[in-house]
């Protein structure tokens, strides 16, 4: 049985259609929530009861934080019936408001730019190509750009990366698609694919 279960990867690699092939192209869009920034807003929420539980009082009230959540754009070029190599970039942007105590609300802001080169894996595939199951790995750059309340700004570039553990794919030519992973793309991420 687990021998079965195990070749039905390459047993379906062998019975696709060659759809993908005869369209290698395909580009992406797609929205991800970022554990990061859902993290960030939970704790900036919480902050000022924090603060007045410790008694500080500095004039600064915090309105609010989070993030818009990590916009995502792609492009893979199919070199065969499983593997597909592109590149992808992205943007999170992060904010929090504070307000003094003149009531002047001013925010503390990061975006954080990423461009990502990529490789994505189909281990299943249906045979008329409308349903498929892949994982995919990205590598490259992130530039995080940030400003404190409009008065000092600093970019920072770091080594980025995101790994999608578990991708699912409906339709052909055009398609929606979401992914369960880690990294910088967003912890779950949905989206559109087009090919030609």
């Amino acid at each position: 049985m687990m021998v079965c279960l195990m070749a039905l990867p390459t047993m379906q690699a062998q019975t696709q259609t060659y759809y993908k092939q005869i369209h290698p192209n395909e580009i992406s869009a797609s929205y991800g929530v970022s554990l990061l920034g859902t993290s960030i807003g939970t704790v900036v929420n919480k902050l000022d009861d924090l603060r007045r539980w410790l008694d500080i009082d500095d004039g600064l009230v915090v309105k609010s934080g989070g993030t818009f959540g990590v916009i995502n754009l792609g492009y893979t070029y199919q070199l065969n019936k499983v593997v597909s190599i592109g590149g992808a970039i992205g943007l999170n942007s992060m904010k929090i408001r504070l307000e003094d105590n003149t009531g002047k609300i001013d925010a503390a802001r990061a975006n954080i730019w990423m461009l990502m080169s990529s490789a994505k894996f189909d281990w299943f595939r249906t045979r008329s190509d409308v349903f498929g199951m892949y994982s995919k790995v990205n590598l490259g750059v992130m530039g995080i750009g940030a400003s404190l309340m409009e008065e000092a700004h600093k970019t920072l570039w770091l080594p980025t990366g995101h790994l999608s553990l578990i991708g699912l794919e409906v339709g052909k030519g055009f398609s929606g698609f979401m992914e369960l992973g880690v990294g910088m793309q967003g912890i779950v991420q949905a989206g559109v694919r087009a090919r030609f």
